[in-house]
């Protein structure tokens, strides 16, 4: 009769643990799957009717949860070289929820993004990151691609080299 009480008792024990386990995970992916997490681009690229080449900032949030950015920029390759913030377009209103499945494009010119590189001593070949801050102190950031900072250069070498 011992022996009866102590396999029932290890076989009620594992049951226990095995449901505790498959909560435990079923909450941790729910979470995980739920989590805010946004996506950050840069590109190039033109507005319709006008012919200066523009600086495309792009944020996507791939899940259902809001998040709430606060600001967004580039960040160089050193930390100690700090970040570009960019300043919104008329109409957005920083900090700005980006509710879930949604996206939001900000933009700039070339040529204003070049002046301030160049009013620092730096170049396009020196940016490393976009990134985009939300309020909660996260930040979102993604590399800029290769053939991005190959245009930039381009325009850079273009405007101020003789």
């Amino acid at each position: 009769m011992d022996s009866v009480f102590w396999a029932a008792f290890g076989g009620g024990a594992a049951a226990g643990t095995f449901t505790l386990f498959a909560l435990g995970f079923s909450e941790w992916l729910r979470w995980f799957l739920d989590r805010p997490l946004v996506k950050a681009k840069l590109s190039l690229g033109f507005l319709t009717g006008d012919t200066t080449r523009q600086v495309f900032y792009e944020a996507a949030n791939l899940h259902s949860k809001p998040v709430t950015l606060s600001t967004f920029g580039l960040a160089f390759r050193r930390k100690q070289w700090g970040k570009l913030f960019t300043t919104p377009q008329y109409g957005y209103q920083f900090p700005y929820q980006l509710d879930g499945g949604k996206s939001i494009s900000q933009w700039a010119s070339v040529q204003n993004l070049l002046e301030t590189l160049q009013g620092d001593n730096r170049t396009p070949r020196d940016l490393k990151w976009v990134y985009f801050n939300a309020s909660s102190g996260k930040t979102y950031r993604s590399k800029i691609e290769k053939w991005v900072i190959q245009e930039l250069e381009k325009e850079y070498k273009k405007s101020y080299t003789s």
